[in-house]
């Protein structure tokens, strides 16, 4: 894949994939193949190695407690702001406590 294509399918501004690419170049995961199309015009590929391949799948086996640590932070932040949001209005403050009470219950009920 080109960093054009990489930057697309990721859906993110090249110039932040670039970077990304060169050090992933630089730790030995990805290496990068130019291929010329025309006599002037060449384009470069970029493709995992063996290293790359291995340290993807174990990240992908080794790493569940990674997930549920983040989901976990992202709860509790998203728990603060709700929070937050809620002292400052009795309605908005009832209003979340009936959904959190709601949450609940559906959650034991799914159990």
């Amino acid at each position: 894949m080109t960093e054009k294509r990489i930057a697309k399918e990721v859906t993110l501004d090249i110039a932040l994939v670039s970077p990304l690419i060169t050090d992933l170049m630089l730790r030995g995961y990805v290496q990068r193949i130019r291929k010329r199309r025309m006599y002037l015009s060449s384009r470069e590929y970029f493709s995992p190695t063996l290293d790359g391949l291995a340290a993807l799948e174990a990240f992908r086996h080794n790493n569940t407690g990674f997930w549920n640590q983040l989901i976990s932070m992202v709860k509790e932040e998203g728990s603060k702001t709700i929070l937050e949001f809620s002292s400052k209005s009795l309605s908005l403050r009832l209003t979340f406590r009936v959904l959190r009470a709601t949450y609940g219950v559906a959650k034991s009920i799914i159990r």
